[in-house]
């Protein structure tokens, strides 16, 4: 397994450690069950048997999601294993973080074959990634994640997200965690919540624009775009059913502080804006029924049917403006050009954006020098740089180059990984199996999966771009067909899919759900971190904050692998932050 040892706090000089609650754990006896606790940072996968029954010690600010894992082994017999959660309640008993709070999900597992890892770092086998709900946060149904078989001398893990709502007064919490073995108690466990005295953004800061196949859960699902009709509250429309699904995904994805970039996927043509609003006005003015109260879009993709003229352009942002959402509105002007003919079809297509309005933003995924080298520079609102680009193995950080640019007026610079961290691709950089590299992979260690925000902060770039998040619900793009099964894509384990089809007859309840990956959770986690570092910094300790992330990274290629280190780094900035805006008890 990827071990993130639970040391005590005193090893990492962040206070004593609290004395072992021994009684809360089962007999750890040669053969017997066994049961354990650790952080997000550790994918245990079946065949694991280490695992050490200790206290586990989490943080939090208001406003944020904790998380962590419950490994249930069982020993010469099978176990029939469901997880339930209590409130968690302040040690002065004044206040609680309810049960209604905690979602509790059941790993699923991916096998990865030794010829097929990612990368040199990968590790085959049988790895957690797919998160089934017991109850599904968002419709409120039962799912069927337990009670579920564990076979015998096998490990089934369970991943627990606790939300510490606004204002939370600061404290420290504890709730009990009960691990059954039918309807018998294998073990209680006590883990604890220290909450810090500062609440975070519920809009993310940095920016971000992950894209969805517009009819990706229709074909999951319903196998084609008519079947989707049957999509509960769709009343036999299939367009109406398209338009529920992507609020739905985006309302999972807000609660990960992450944007689906075309949740509108489908523009007015005639100026008639009533249903865009009603459909989607919500998602971009931040009045879903999300975890977060008020997470709004942060970011929408003009999408015309058609050719759009200067006219249609300026409707967008006309509309957009007077609905004060144009921040969010960009247009994809152009992906990875890569020959003459391509920055033609890019300046074109531009200046065509900015002839219908100057305030309509074009992004191209490119650097500033292959832009400046082609002359496109100057019609390129939003430069989108691979990470390879912007900090190449080897070589200088590339980041000061976009400093004058971006002092020009509604400039912005993204950025985003791809297959180049794993293979050659059409971007122009080569592939690099053997460096690691941030990385959205199945069979990458969770530290990979969760630095790139941290790499944002340290490079100051504004948002992050991702390609797709379902690219492998449609039968015969991956491996195989059956995205439970496999999701290898351009060399990578997971390239492009970051959620999983959540069909009734697989996981129970009525209703149709996209579902969370472990990635998703550890990306999720990378966000919070990146919006601690940028409170810190706002509250004037910028320093201290890079400094606490110089820590451990040292480039996108040279970063801890030790979870602990990174656990601490975060410790540390979040005891900064509480310092500077309010002191946790």
């Amino acid at each position: 397994m990827w071990i993130c040892t639970r040391v005590g706090l005193a090893a990492l000089g962040l206070g004593a450690a609290e004395p072992a609650m021994a009684q809360d754990y089962p007999s750890a006896s040669p053969g017997s069950n066994l049961v354990w606790m650790t952080d997000a940072l550790e994918k245990v996968q079946p065949g694991d048997t280490q695992g050490a029954a200790r206290p586990l010690y989490l943080s939090s600010g208001g406003n944020s999601f904790i998380d962590f894992q419950v490994h249930a082994r069982a020993g010469a017999n099978p176990l029939r294993l469901s997880v339930t959660a209590s409130d968690f309640v302040a040690t002065n008993g004044a206040s609680k973080i309810p049960a209604s709070d905690v979602v509790i999900y059941r790993e699923a597992y991916l096998d990865i074959p030794q010829t097929q890892l990612s990368d040199a770092n990968g590790r085959a086998g049988l790895t957690p990634d797919p998160l089934i709900p017991a109850v599904d946060p968002y419709f409120h149904e039962a799912r069927n994640a337990f009670p579920v078989t564990v076979t015998a001398n096998t490990t089934q893990s369970v991943w627990v997200d606790v939300f510490a709502p606004a204002k939370t007064p600061a404290g420290t919490y504890t709730g009990t965690i009960t691990v059954l073995n039918g309807a018998t108690t294998m073990a209680t466990l006590k883990p604890v919540i220290k909450v810090w005295g500062f609440t975070l953004p519920a809009t993310a800061t940095l920016a971000s624009a992950f894209a969805i196949k517009w009819d990706g859960m229709c074909i999951a699902i319903y196998t084609n775009y008519k079947g989707c009709a049957a999509y509960p509250g769709a009343n036999g429309n299939s367009d109406t059913a398209v338009d529920l699904m992507h609020v739905a995904e985006a309302t999972l994805l807000l609660d990960h502080r992450l944007s689906i970039e075309n949740t509108v996927y489908y523009g007015p043509p005639d100026g008639t804006w009533a249903h865009h609003d009603q459909a989607y006005g919500a998602a971009l003015s931040g009045k879903l029924n999300t975890f977060l109260p008020g997470a709004a879009l942060t970011s929408s993709e003009f999408y015309y049917p058609g050719s759009a003229t200067s006219a249609d352009i300026a409707d967008w942002v006309a509309h957009y403006k007077a609905n004060g959402w144009l921040p969010k509105l960009f247009d994809y002007t152009y992906d990875e050009p890569q020959n003459a003919s391509d920055w033609q079809a890019l300046i074109a297509r531009a200046q065509t954006m900015h002839a219908g309005s100057p305030l309509m933003r074009t992004l191209v995924t490119t650097s500033i020098d292959l832009a400046t080298a082609n002359g496109a520079l100057g019609d390129i609102d939003i430069l989108t740089p691979v990470v390879n680009l912007m900090e190449p193995r080897g070589g200088a950080n590339q980041r000061s180059k976009y400093d004058s640019w971006l002092k020009l007026p509604q400039k912005r610079l993204w950025w985003y990984q791809s297959c180049s961290e794993h293979q050659s691709c059409s971007n122009g950089v080569s592939g690099d199996k053997t460096s690691t590299w941030p990385s959205y992979m199945i069979d990458a260690s969770p530290i990979r999966n969760r630095v790139f925000q941290w790499l944002a902060y340290l490079d100051q770039i504004g948002g992050e771009l991702y390609y797709q998040i379902d690219k492998c619900w449609v039968p015969g793009l991956c491996a195989g067909t059956d995205p439970w099964k496999s999701l290898y894509i351009f060399g990578g384990n997971g390239d492009g899919t970051l959620i999983y089809p959540g069909k009734p007859a697989l996981i129970g309840g009525t209703i149709p759900i996209a579902l969370p990956s472990l990635r998703l959770k550890l990306i999720r986690d990378g966000m919070q971190d990146y919006e601690m570092l940028h409170a810190l910094t706002a509250a004037g300790q910028g320093a201290q904050a890079t400094k606490i992330a110089r820590g451990f990274i040292t480039s996108a290629t040279v970063f801890t692998t030790d979870p602990a280190t990174m656990a601490a780094a975060r410790e540390t900035l979040g005891d900064a932050l509480a310092a500077k805006v309010g002191a946790a008890n």
